[in-house]
């Protein structure tokens, strides 16, 4: 895993901090974190939840597809594939059509999803450098659980939430009722890259520079 930071080093973010991280536009210069779609550049993709057949308006979504990432499989001989989710790259609340952006981001992630995922999976998720106006609120995110066919819901090993804030962990913690049981035990928190590196150790994950320079600006320094 490539990374210019101590792995020892455990960092924790407060909303100064992830503000300063997260400019209004701060994207990859190039993102193959996923293969592109033959049918994404001519904006046709397509998605069907509930029988419903959903068109996706992937030109709106365009500056925030960098949100998803396939990160292989979790090892050599397996079907088991990673998926990486960066909150530092999701839609800003303030956004006058932010609902539909949302809406439509979550299409994109559920047609990738649905292409990409054969048998398990699991889903690693960074919140380091996501300040509280780029996270989604539990709303939309028990809005969009419901929407998740049974076979993905299945499928999902496990969520690996990678620099959660104190703030993340209470919103995760007060919506254990939304949720199942099973869903819930599913979710891990990882403070390091060290943690990482352990959990995931066939397979390098990549770390966006925005989140290593989270990094580098230490609040927080284990003393191990």
């Amino acid at each position: 895993m490539k990374s210019g930071v101590n792995p020892r080093t455990k960092v924790l973010f407060n909303d100064a901090l992830l503000s300063l991280l997260s400019p209004p536009i701060l994207r990859p210069t190039s993102n193959n974190l996923t293969d592109i779609d033959p049918d994404e550049e001519n904006g046709v993709i397509s998605c069907t939840i509930d029988n419903n057949l959903i068109n996706i308006d992937t030109k709106t979504i365009s500056p925030f597809k960098c949100v998803f990432g396939s990160a292989g499989k979790l090892q050599e001989d397996s079907q088991t594939a990673i998926v990486a989710i960066y909150g530092c790259w999701l839609p800003d609340r303030r956004l006058r059509e932010y609902r539909y952006i949302m809406d439509q981001l979550f299409y994109y992630i559920y047609h990738k999803l649905e292409n990409l995922v054969i048998n398990d999976y699991v889903l690693v998720y960074f919140h380091g450098a996501t300040p509280k106006h780029r996270t989604p609120e539990l709303k939309f995110l028990r809005k969009y659980y419901q929407m998740v066919n049974f076979r993905l819901r299945k499928n999902l090993r496990g969520i690996y939430v990678v620099h959660p804030t104190r703030w993340l962990r209470t919103v995760i913690a007060v919506s254990r009722p939304f949720f199942s049981n099973k869903f819930y035990h599913k979710v891990h928190y990882i403070y390091t890259i060290a943690e990482l590196e352990r959990e995931f150790p066939n397979n390098p994950i990549t770390i966006p520079l925005i989140i290593e320079q989270g990094f580098k600006s230490l609040l927080y320094t284990d003393s191990q």
